[in-house]
């Protein structure tokens, strides 16, 4: 999972830094790829889409 979270990192660093657009499409391509890939592994494991494991996420309130 480090490995699958460390180059989803690299993806989005890619498409902060593409040069045309060609690249950056193809950045952001890769990028989705790898963020299905890692929400993906998180359903099959009962974890959820929010947060760390085992983290408590608080609903944003309205009005604060």
């Amino acid at each position: 999972m480090n490995q699958f979270l460390f180059d989803h990192q690299l993806a989005a660093m890619k498409v902060d830094r593409s040069g045309s657009l060609r690249e950056r499409s193809l950045a952001i391509e890769l990028l989705e790829a790898r963020a299905k890939r890692v929400a993906d592994w998180r359903f099959e494991n009962g974890l959820s889409n929010m947060g760390w494991p085992g983290e408590v996420v608080s609903p944003v309130s309205k009005g604060r």
